[in-house]
């Protein structure tokens, strides 16, 4: 029987080289598919016992599908935010639908294909149509409903941009920077200087104080003598033509007080920075500086040189980001920046464990283990790179070598069929 176990050995010699061409066809097709990872076949021999001593009967060979899914292909970067790519280990956790139900638990996968795009219902999905799962964050930054499961799926969300409308930010301190003019607080009458700062509201709106400096004007000289300048100056903050606060400041006159120009004294005020409700019931902070920071009192010109403030009114959604460590940032037309989902990388033991699935997902198997779920950039996965894609690792000109080896192996296989063909003939002739 040794002319048919190597006639058996031959047919799985065929069988086995088929395998490999298989593989080689897919992986030179998906060259150019984002996050693909190559598929290998690794060979070894079957042996058959011999029946009688002396005898040897062939046994052919197996084959081992694997896919090379901890080789990273290379990172590009792209024009588009939400194109994702992971650099080191690790992997996106997507969903095959949008929400969960109780009748149907979505299949929870994992992929290194991160070309995502927002789709009509603000959910980010990829180009095999799966969507990326994350943890939703609070406004100050923290995961939503405390620490989230890491050994399992349980607090996953889609990541979606359907409640991210848009943003604004109420004023909580204003910066001031002017030079009152010496000269004025030695005038009769006194002349008054007035500014218009705008802030914004709560809700988003533009409201304005009016700032209303009027200088402490000397007691009349006597009978051809000149007025003392005092260098005290009131301000009366008013907000819809009320005033609101009225705060005393002195300036050093260089003289009996060093130094020159600088304010003496703010009443009231702590550290320069005067406090104040407006007729909404808004807390505001004006920092005038202390000690020529701010205010300054020279010569005889008013110069208003700085005036700027937090907050900002109300815009729509602009773009989103997504930081190294997973965090992804909603980015307003203000600048307003608001950090909204946290993306998990996860990791298994065995990687090449991992069952293939279409569109570039893997599903969890006995062989790759158990899950876990890290912040990007912990522990021993990578970190994520925003506006970048992973090219597939494919190389090309290695699968055009296997091709021609592949192709020499399955000729030399039928040759053996052949052959024990032709030597069963002869067989056969020497019976007749």
């Amino acid at each position: 029987m040794t002319i048919y176990s190597a006639m058996n050995s031959g047919v799985s010699g065929l069988a086995a080289q088929s395998t490999k061409f298989s593989t080689i066809s897919d992986n030179i097709s998906n060259s150019s598919t984002i996050g693909y990872k190559r598929t290998d076949v690794q060979f070894s021999t079957m042996v058959t016992g011999a029946s009688i001593p002396g005898s040897y009967s062939a046994g052919g060979l197996q084959s081992d599908v694997r896919s090379e899914t901890t080789i990273q292909g290379t990172v590009q970067s792209t024009a588009t935010s939400t194109d994702l790519a992971i650099s080191g280990s690790g992997f996106f956790v997507v969903s095959d639908t949008v929400a969960r139900d109780a009748v149907k638990s979505p299949d929870m996968l994992l992929t290194r294909a991160g070309s995502f795009r927002v789709d009509d219902e603000g959910n980010l999905v990829n180009a095999a149509g799966y969507y990326l799962q994350g943890w939703p964050l609070n406004n100050d930054g923290t995961v939503a409903g405390g620490e989230p499961s890491r050994t399992s799926f349980t607090n996953l969300q889609t990541v979606t941009l359907t409640s991210i409308t848009g943003m604004a930010q109420a004023t909580t301190q204003i910066d001031l920077a002017a030079n009152l003019p010496a000269s004025k607080t030695g005038e009769i009458p006194a002349t008054a200087f007035s500014t218009s700062v705008d802030y914004f509201t709560p809700l988003g709106f533009t409201s304005k104080l009016e700032l209303e400096w009027v200088p402490t004007a000397p007691a009349a000289p006597p009978a051809g003598g000149t007025a003392t300048p005092t260098n005290n100056w009131t301000l009366n903050i008013k907000d819809n033509g009320v005033v609101r606060q009225s705060v005393s400041i002195k300036f050093n006159d260089g003289i009996t007080a060093l130094p020159a120009g600088r304010i003496a004294s703010i009443t009231p005020a702590t550290d320069g920075v005067i406090s104040l409700t407006t007729s909404s019931g808004q807390p505001l902070k004006i920092n005038i500086g202390q000690g020529g920071n701010g205010l300054t009192q020279f010569g005889s010109q008013y110069v208003p040189s700085k005036i700027s403030k937090d907050g900002a009114a109300y815009a729509a959604l602009d773009r989103i980001e997504v930081g190294k460590d997973g965090i992804v940032t909603a980015i307003y037309g203000n600048g307003l920046r608001q950090s909204i989902y946290k993306l998990p990388l996860a990791t298994v033991i065995n990687a090449d464990g991992l069952t293939g699935v279409g569109g570039n997902a893997y599903q969890l198997s006995r062989d790759s283990g158990d899950v876990y779920l890290w912040d990007a950039g912990a522990g021993s996965t990578g970190t994520i790179s925003g506006g970048a894609l992973e090219a597939s690792n494919v190389d090309i000109a290695k699968e055009l070598t296997s091709i021609i080896e592949t192709q020499r192996a399955y000729s030399s296989c039928a040759k053996i069929i052949q052959t024990a063909d032709e030597m069963m003939t002869e067989i056969s002739n020497l019976m007749r």
